[in-house]
């Protein structure tokens, strides 16, 4: 089952920038590994969006495919997708 989201989560990073944890509706998941990942483009759309498709873990210990996604200008995370 696909959930389609679009809300904003908090989100911890690795010293390299990459997600390590995010929070989400007072969850917390932990960041397995990156599948996907789409930089953002400086392109005529002017999206300047960054989409990350990564394996997380809830609290719970239950793996998910969670697709989230940046924006370089104002560095806010979104959570996206979430496949159960």
């Amino acid at each position: 089952m696909v959930s389609l989201l679009n809300e904003q989560i908090d989100v911890r990073s690795t010293d390299k920038g990459n997600p390590a944890r995010f929070t989400w509706r007072g969850h917390t998941f932990r960041v397995r590994r990156i599948i996907g990942d789409w930089p953002a483009t400086t392109e005529a759309s002017g999206n300047r969006t960054h989409l990350l498709r990564v394996s997380a873990e809830s609290e719970a210990g239950e793996p998910s495919i969670i697709d989230i996604s940046k924006d370089v200008a104002s560095d806010r995370w979104t959570m996206r997708r979430q496949w159960n």
